[in-house]
């Protein structure tokens, strides 16, 4: 592509494209990526960047699919759309919601689809709610959220995310969506929040002040993604586990990002032996190829939501719910996962990343190198013994995404925490490719520091 057309889109885009996390200044000279392969993704310029984060850590068996393609073309020759309200059904979304329920933990009955993770998040609410309302109980209908979470960005799932960034302008929260105490919490380098994100006491004392008589759920992710990628200590979602269940509270596990593979299991509680309630699911579902997302319920929230007793309705609806598209590539890309050995590649990619990373921490200022499975950050720092940030005004997360784009990596910052997630077919000499890049880039904007 020449310049000339290059320019005149961008024209058109900044004049008629609102993007997420949108500002002008920021959209001056996009990046206009025009196909990929694999991990790569190819900008209008002919230049080959490796997608570090799967480009909103979705696309799990990689760019230029020929088969999710050809799954959607079938589909769509077949039956495009039609709609999935009570009375009316069609194959591929059956046979999907049964494949991904069977996957899921031993406990899961049932999904209802969605378009997207916000969404999945949103039904789960509902779900809740309308749970203990069949119960008898509609006064429990609070939901208990983490500081630094990120859970979507609907009204509700705004309040919901506790990172501060996405909720500036637009107006009052949500009530009875609260995020967490953490009076001790304390910044770092990469922006996170640290003791109050693992601190089982601060939940508790929400629950306790909120009391907890009048909450339905609380929701976490297992590996905090959008917000830094902070795993939990390894006895955590037990004892979360243990806390919901003694005060009565159902647990939501907010997969979106850390469902199918990417940590190095189809979902990450498996780490943990612990099982949630209900699930969020949505990106890797179609590894992004088509928007879709589900919630997932427990046997015993199936139960209680889908009971005829009342004849009370679940009246909640999506006008694309069990897409027949969607579905179909689902499942052809959930046979991708099978054939490819995708999650176990996952695992050991992910390994060899984070032992990678690791070791660049003898840099003396990179520091909190943290990951589960495929998916991992650090931070870079002015002294990691310390935890002591760069002046914000050093922009070093900006530069460092800078260099890493200059040498053909592009991924996510937060902060000046540097984020990787890339596609699960990314090959041992992919993931040394992304190490060496690294490597160099933080040593390219940290030189005379």
């Amino acid at each position: 592509m020449d310049d000339a057309r290059y320019q005149s889109l961008v024209e058109d885009d900044l004049n008629h494209w609102v993007h997420p996390l949108f500002h002008s200044s920021g959209h001056q000279q996009p990046l206009l990526i025009e196909r990929g392969e694999g991990v790569y993704v190819y900008g209008a310029d002919g230049t080959r960047y490796i997608d570090g984060l799967a480009a909103l850590w979705n696309v799990a068996v990689g760019h230029g699919r020929a088969e999710l393609g050809e799954a959607a073309a079938a589909q769509m020759a077949k039956l495009g759309f039609n709609n999935s309200y009570e009375g009316y059904t069609n194959e591929p979304a059956i046979r999907l919601a049964k494949k991904v329920v069977g996957l899921a933990y031993p406990n899961m009955q049932a999904l209802y689809f969605t378009n997207s993770g916000s969404e999945a998040n949103e039904t789960n609410f509902k779900a809740a709610r309308f749970y203990w309302s069949r119960l008898g109980r509609p006064e429990k209908h609070k939901i208990i959220s983490r500081v630094e979470a990120y859970h979507g960005n609907t009204i509700a799932m705004t309040t919901a995310t506790g990172m501060k960034v996405f909720h500036g302008n637009f107006g009052p929260k949500v009530p009875n969506i609260i995020n967490a105490d953490t009076p001790d919490a304390t910044p770092s380098g990469g922006g996170r929040i640290d003791a109050g994100n693992v601190l089982i006491d601060n939940i508790v004392a929400t629950l306790e002040r909120e009391g907890p008589d009048s909450v339905a759920a609380v929701i976490a992710e297992p590996v905090q993604g959008a917000g830094g990628v902070y795993p939990p200590p390894p006895d955590y979602f037990a004892q979360l586990r243990d806390v919901c269940d003694r005060y009565e509270v159902l647990l939501i596990a907010d997969e979106v990002i850390t469902g199918f593979g990417r940590t190095g299991k189809w979902f990450a509680l498996e780490h943990f032996d612990v099982q949630p309630d209900m699930m969020s699911i949505a990106k890797a579902i179609t590894s992004g190829y088509v928007p879709m997302g589900a919630a997932i319920f427990s046997k015993q929230v199936h139960e209680v939501i889908t009971s005829d007793a009342g004849g009370q309705k679940f009246m909640h609806a999506y006008t694309n719910a069990g897409h027949p598209t969607a579905a179909a590539v689902g499942l052809r890309n959930l046979q991708i996962f099978e054939d490819e050995g995708l999650v176990e590649n996952a695992a050991a990619r992910g390994d060899q990343l984070l032992s990678g990373l690791q070791r660049l921490s003898e840099h003396p200022h990179v520091g909190n190198v943290r990951g589960l499975g495929f998916m991992c950050g650090f931070d870079l720092l002015e002294d990691p013994e310390t935890d002591q940030p760069f002046a914000l005004e050093a922009g070093m997360g900006a530069k460092l995404l800078k260099a890493c784009q200059s040498r053909g990596l592009i991924s996510r910052v937060r902060g000046d925490a540097y984020l990787l997630a890339p596609p699960l077919v990314a090959t041992e000499a992919q993931v040394d490719e992304i190490l060496n890049i690294v490597e160099d880039a933080v040593r390219e904007v940290t030189a005379g520091v």
